[in-house]
């Protein structure tokens, strides 16, 4: 066990797994481009669109990727960044920036990086494998594959395998118990499937499109009991080995050290995480395999004599699965296809290009994969520390149009948008129609107006705005969309749908040729009374149980849940933790708060029900698989020699510290300090360990059934 620092909140899941922060580095030295100009293949089958042949080619190009990476780097104060760009047959630029140790070292072409959901193109290439095969069908019933999957809603038997891979089953979300650690922890998917067990669905399946890392879980779980083998071992057999790529694979044992890019910057380096999620974001990488994946798509499935999928398969996943489901504004980022995030990507959408992006994100690792397929073209970047998705997604746009560019197959780079249109004043119909409470995964806000119709958005709970929004004032333009008077360039509007109301949020895309929109909440209005029992429970917190001490969630967010109230919203309430902060409805049950938002794409995800029920005398917190005690009956330590035991479920065992002193822990297996807001002071591991400890501080025992460990504090 080692201990971590300076691992901070996350910003909402929502958008990212999480980012971690580092400190800034003075400059990114970047290593000579690598002669990569020859075929990592012989192809023989013709391919589509342009063929580039002439070495440099792509020389403006590049000299833009390398500022784009730079900027990105600096501005995000990430570590280090590898970036490849495929035309046609060859590679015609490899690159590392930054750091991948303490030692300095420089990215190469077989650094390998976490590609987090980047992933998801992976497990649905290993769902079409089968269907090509004719062992699955895509809308066939998931329970046809993995009869003991089951969840409480009885509407789950209509989950289908297409389902899963276009985020419309309606699964609740992400399920991070044991999701990411500092060593592999088996039987991810096992627990998820027991999860579900006890799990109602949150949309109709088939009805919404919400991001689900729970979905390509399963979908891992349906290629195992069709291939009948682990899907670790199918993916290695049937795409990696078969495309060369044998740097990829997943974290079942810990690497080596050195063998994945570090996020450096610190007195020491952070240790590598992994991800257990791995059909989900479970895949390492490198640019030259990924390079060796790309040809798959630019070559309709088919890589030298290698087919890897059939025509048919790549078309199936660049289909746009959004056409019948529930839209929100202008979803072109949030287009998914199967697998993908987006099969109309904006960026080259604004040049007439089409473009498919995959974007993913681990604790410490985050990528972009991005295809123009009609153009024979494709970018892959990789980052460590905290240049997230976006921002690797960002300079995957600025390669291709520029590439699209200087090879002539669009006439010129698209200019920036422009700003704002000329004010004008709202009428109060349109007022009445935005004005209102909002909430989302992550998110409480209230939209007011004053007498001039100028609306102000003020978040509800602190921990709940996550930057998405600017809080301020925003004021009615010529577009009917009311914009922030900050400056930023931002606006909001609201739009009907289903029945419902949103609040939808547009900006400057990265870079800023086009705009994104963003459903950032759905208008709630008060309901009726909780029951009593819910007044007991605001503001007061719940401890995380039954976690592996190798997870990284001790590290990377306060271990603990708070139920918070939601100013001037009666009946709703907010599970704040665990690097979520989950709404939810009080007011149909005394014991379970319900899930209840319909959000498309992004904010309507990772929602759970909170059951409360009775265990041992205290009353425990159940959110996904995650159990948590109750932080307010917590047995105190004594001055002076105590005993704790494990009990016969392996879960943790808390204490709290009331002084500030010297803790001595004997016969642990590990051991994790937290300060008064459950903040991680410091861990370790087995035998005798000596920790200083701060006063109104926690500490987290773990061992195996039945342990006996001594706590000694002196002060």
């Amino acid at each position: 066990m080692v201990s971590i620092g300076r691992l901070v909140r996350p910003l909402p899941l929502a958008v990212l797994a999480a980012v971690v922060t580092v400190t800034s580095m003075a400059q990114f030295p970047a290593a000579a481009a690598t002669d990569d100009s020859k075929s990592i293949f012989e192809v023989t089958d013709s391919v589509v669109g342009t063929e580039v042949s002439r070495r440099g080619a792509f020389d403006a190009t590049i000299r833009a990727g390398r500022r784009a990476v730079r900027e990105q780097l600096r501005d995000s104060a990430g570590t280090s960044a590898a970036v490849a760009l495929v035309a046609g047959k060859r590679v015609v630029w490899r690159q590392g920036f930054g750091q991948v140790n303490a030692q300095g070292r420089t990215p190469s072409a077989s650094t390998r990086y976490g590609i987090g959901s980047v992933s998801k193109v992976v497990t649905t290439m290993a769902v079409q494998q089968l269907v090509d095969a004719g062992k699955l069908s895509l809308d066939a019933p998931v329970v046809r594959y993995v009869p003991d999957f089951r969840m409480k809603s009885p509407q789950y038997r209509q989950i289908t395998v297409r389902m899963l891979l276009n985020h419309s089953a309606g699964l609740p979300g992400t399920d991070y118990a044991n999701a990411f650690s500092f060593a592999p922890i088996p039987g991810y998917s096992q627990r998820l499937l027991r999860a579900l067990a006890e799990s109602q669905l949150k949309t109709t399946p088939g009805s919404v499109n919400v991001y689900c890392n729970d979905c390509f879980t399963l979908a891992g779980i349906v290629v195992e009991r069709v291939a009948n083998q682990p899907f670790t071992e199918y993916v290695t057999q049937q795409i990696l080995d078969p495309l060369g790529m044998d740097r990829s694979g997943f974290l079942t044992t810990e690497p080596l050290p050195g063998d994945i890019a570090r996020v450096s910057g610190f007195v020491e380096e952070e240790p590598t995480q992994v991800a257990n999620v791995y059909a989900a974001g479970g895949l390492v990488s490198t640019t030259k395999d990924m390079t060796r994946l790309a040809r798959v798509f630019l070559g309709a499935g088919k890589v030298g004599g290698t087919r890897v999928l059939s025509r048919a398969a790549v078309r199936r996943m660049a289909k746009d699965q959004t056409e019948t489901t529930l839209k929100v504004g202008s979803p072109d980022s949030w287009r998914y296809g199967l697998g993908w995030d987006t099969v109309a990507e904006p960026g080259l959408a604004v040049a007439g290009v089409t473009g498919w992006n995959k974007s993913g994100d681990t604790l410490q690792h985050h990528a972009s994969f991005m295809i123009a397929p009609n153009n024979n073209l494709a970018v892959i970047v990789l980052t460590a520390g905290s240049m997230s998705s976006s921002k690797a997604a960002a300079v995957g746009r600025v390669v291709l149009l520029n590439a699209l560019t200087e090879s002539g197959e669009i006439a010129r780079m698209p200019a920036d948008i422009s700003g704002p249109p000329a004010k004008r004043k709202p009428s109060k119909k349109q007022v009445r129609r935005i004005t209102g409470t909002y909430l989302a995964s992550g998110l409480a806000y209230k939209v007011s107006a004053n007498d001039n119709r100028v609306l102000r958005v003020k978040p509800l709970v602190s921990e709940a705005s996550g930057g998405v929004v600017t809080p301020g004032r925003y004021r009615q333009r010529a577009d009917g969309a009311f914009w922030s008077t900050s400056g930023d360039g931002t606006s909001i509007r609201s739009q009907a749908a289903w029945g419902r109301k949103f609040l939808v949020k547009r900006s400057a895309g990265d870079p800023a040729v086009f705009s994104e929109d963003l459903v950032v909440g759905q208008k709630v209005r008060g309901g009726s009374q909780p029951a009593a029992a819910w007044d007991q429970r605001v503001n007061q917190s719940w401890l995380l149980a039954n976690e592996d001490p190798e997870s990284a969630i001790w590290a990377a967010v306060p271990p603990a849940i708070t139920v918070k109230s939601i100013p001037g919203l009666q009946g709703y309430l907010l599970a704040d933790g665990m690097a979520s902060m989950v709404p939810f409805n009080a007011a149909g049950s005394s014991s379970v708060g319900t899930m209840f938002l319909t959000i498309p794409y992004l904010f309507g995800r990772d929602m759970f029900d909170v059951a409360f029920t009775e265990r041992g005398g205290d009353e425990w917190l159940s959110f996904a698989s995650s159990q948590l005690r109750p932080a307010s009956t917590v047995p105190r330590l004594a001055v002076g020699q105590n005993s704790v035991r494990i009990g016969a479920e392996n879960f943790a065992e808390w204490r709290k510290i009331s002084v500030a002193g010297t803790l001595r822990l004997v016969g642990q297996q590990a051991w994790k300090i937290y300060d008064q807001d459950f903040a991680l002071v410091s861990s370790g591991g087995a035998n005798a360990d000596t920790a200083d400890v701060p006063a109104d501080s926690y500490v987290a025992t773990f061992g195996d059934a039945g342990t006996s460990i001594t706590l000694n504090l002196t002060n």
